[in-house]
């Protein structure tokens, strides 16, 4: 018998090993990661901290969405007209337009441009929202191919980073507190997926 590990004969009368702390605390070898107790319990525990995630993710947006505030509170003046063009593009006109305003400041102003890109893109892509897609084309047309290769393939690559570590810190909680059924039921599903 292996030093902490206790031998158990089941009522099938195979033999399994659990932990010693397993045997202290009453729970036996049916409360093991990938059965259907540790999924149940799973939901109650993630839950207990779901309002401190929101909170977390909420002073998160706050933060970046300052970040951005200060980005384009740097950015030249720009007149009435260029700044109704200053918006997340949800269409080409959009792209099109704020590529106009862009191109005329990014030789003069390359630097604040370019942050406010940079910037913009990887907000975008951290919250997921709508839009990042016409930045990608925007760059193609603002900047010379490898420096808007790079760009795009890193704003994607770090926003998406950045997105999945939200969700994987913060959202599970808050999956597990609103979601609890579609979550054991999807964690039930994955665990029986066959290994390729």
């Amino acid at each position: 018998m292996a030093k902490g590990r206790v031998a158990e004969r089941t009522q099938t009368g195979a033999l399994h090993s659990t932990s010693a702390g397993h045997r202290a605390t009453g729970t036996r070898g049916s409360s093991t990661p990938g059965s259907r107790d540790h999924l149940k319990d799973k939901p109650c525990a993630e839950a207990g901290s779901a309002r401190m995630s929101l909170l977390i993710l909420v002073s998160i947006f706050l933060c970046a969405a300052s970040v951005m505030f200060l980005v384009y509170k740097n950015f030249p003046q720009l007149s009435e007209e260029e700044r109704v063009n200053m918006k997340v593009p949800r269409d080409m006109d959009d792209a099109k337009a704020l590529g106009k305003v862009l191109s005329k400041y990014k030789d003069t102003f390359y630097v604040q441009v370019l942050v406010a890109y940079f910037a913009t893109y990887i907000f975008l892509q951290t919250f997921a929202i709508p839009g990042s897609i016409f930045l990608s084309i925007l760059s193609g047309f603002l900047y010379p191919f490898p420096l808007a290769l790079f760009l795009v393939c890193l704003c994607s690559g770090l926003g998406a980073s950045f997105c999945y570590m939200l969700s994987y810190l913060v959202g599970r909680p808050v999956v597990y507190k609103y979601l609890t059924e579609k979550a054991v039921k999807w964690s039930q599903q994955v665990l029986h997926l066959p290994l390729l």
